[in-house]
């Protein structure tokens, strides 16, 4: 997940201080997130996550190719 987030990040050419401000989720979890130092997270979070990246749950948040 957390390379995920980062790829995407980086493709949108978004900071996780933009991307804070926008889904309105506190920086230093998206920062979490987005290092692998957080797992968890409330769905309704994800699903604001994904509305401003403009991607699926699962492009994200889903189980990793194995």
């Amino acid at each position: 997940m957390s390379t995920r987030l980062k790829k995407i990040l980086y493709s949108k050419g978004m900071t996780q201080k933009e991307l804070s401000i926008l889904t309105e989720v506190q920086q230093y979890k998206i920062s979490q997130l987005c290092s692998g130092k957080r797992q968890n997270i409330h769905l309704s979070t994800a699903k604001r996550i994904c509305e401003v990246l403009n991607c699926s749950l699962d492009e994200i948040f889903g189980e990793s190719d194995k």
